[in-house]
């Protein structure tokens, strides 16, 4: 084999396995729960977990954060046929209800309490969360909400 031959297939073979590398590091750099927003409808149990109703399919997002134009597109969204089970929801719902959860009372005062309100039992919602899938039930562990409209419709 020549010299110029051998340095070739030497490159190509550096290139190839430079190539497999990334492909692997994207692959391990991809969350095993995705961010997704969704479009649904906030539906508190007598048990007061919080469920995802009548919800849209989840579009996985980069952002963390909700646009105007994301949210005013939202409100014109049709609701779906989905339900999900929503995790971390005290910092979306109003501040006494963030201080009765859990022994929340016991490291936050109320003046200080941070909580959205906008999580809100039969409206209209857009929320950002990370999707996790059990073969019983999909969750959203939130990140963000938005109230869309006063009922779900």
């Amino acid at each position: 084999m020549s010299r110029r031959l051998a340095c070739a297939v030497l490159a190509a073979a550096a290139c190839g396995a430079e190539t497999h590398a990334l492909a692997e590091q994207r692959q391990a750099d991809k969350p095993a729960a995705p961010l997704v927003s969704v479009i649904g409808c906030a539906q508190r149990s007598p048990q007061g977990t919080w469920m995802l109703t009548r919800a849209t399919e989840g579009v996985e997002t980069p952002a963390l954060f909700m646009t105007a134009k994301e949210i005013d597109e939202a409100r014109k969204k049709a609701l779906g046929t989905n339900r999900y089970l929503l995790l971390g929801t005290p910092e979306f719902l109003t501040r006494d209800e963030l201080l009765k959860t859990g022994q929340r009372t016991e490291f936050t005062r109320p003046e200080v309490a941070n909580a959205t309100g906008q999580l809100q039992d039969g409206r209209k919602i857009l929320v950002k969360g990370l999707l996790i899938t059990t073969a019983a039930e999909r969750r959203l562990n939130l990140v963000a909400v938005q109230q869309l409209a006063d009922a779900c419709q």
